[in-house]
């Protein structure tokens, strides 16, 4: 009997279309891939009344006990193609959890293989890439629990103690765990991941550094982040802000 537990899910969908100027695509009808929850579903065209696959998840998709007893929670990432056919394929994990988690969110959805109508441009099946964000907190909310459960609040403090470690102390690897720790639980907060990217530059990653710039420059750009001009002085600035320009 699986763990009982508390997904929050949600879904990012993005296109991907190449060799396409502006006014191309505007010419373009364009569909994303839906999931049916049914086998086979590719020939199923017409506008039914689907489960989503947040629902699906939440249903199958199990908390691993080792997980828990480490007491391991976070938002798990997942990037997967949707071919032609309704099937998926070139699953890659963007925010790891756990080794176990990774392993049943991947195991839950090679499950859903030919569930999915594919999307279409101008009405011809074309491999599409989509993103699932699963939120595994352990237990419920309550008085006693809130702290540890508040992944806003634990992140912040993470970003803040980063910070501190970094520029403060001098000790960016101390920086790093700290930061780890905040995008663990909240994978798409740019400002530590802008962050993040300049403790692994200054700590020659650059590799790791720019994972997580091409990261912000997918969920949208730096915009916003007020505060990021105090970091110019920093030897990665230049190179984010060039990865990270829209």
């Amino acid at each position: 009997m699986k763990t009982k537990v508390i997904f929050l899910l949600w879904m990012i969908s993005s296109f991907i279309t190449f060799g396409q100027n502006q006014k191309l695509m505007e010419e373009i009808s364009c569909t994303p891939p839906k999931f049916t929850g049914i086998k086979s579903a590719v020939p199923m065209l017409t506008e039914e009344k689907f489960p989503t696959i947040e629902s699906y998840l939440a249903e199958n998709a199990g908390y691993p006990v080792v997980a828990i007893q480490r007491r391991d929670q976070g938002t798990e990432v997942v990037h997967f193609m949707v071919m032609p056919n309704g099937e998926i394929a070139e699953i890659q994990i963007i925010n790891s959890v756990s080794r176990e988690i990774d392993d049943e969110v991947i195991k839950t959805l090679i499950a859903t293989n030919g569930m999915w109508i594919p999307g279409h441009n101008n009405e011809k099946p074309v491999a599409m890439e989509k993103e699932v964000s699963v939120v595994f907190r352990i237990g419920e909310m309550s008085n006693n629990d809130f702290v540890y459960n508040d992944f806003n609040y634990l992140s912040k403090k993470y970003f803040s103690h980063g910070a501190e470690m970094l520029f403060a102390k001098e000790r960016p690897k101390k920086a790093l765990k700290y930061f780890d720790k905040g995008i663990i639980l909240l994978p798409n907060e740019t400002a530590m991941l802008a962050l993040r990217g300049l403790t692994r530059f200054e700590l020659g990653d650059k590799e790791g550094a720019l994972h997580d710039w091409t990261r912000i420059k997918r969920l949208g750009s730096l915009e916003g982040v007020g505060y990021i001009e105090n970091f110019l002085e920093m030897k990665g600035y230049a190179e984010m802000m060039r990865v990270t320009a829209k």
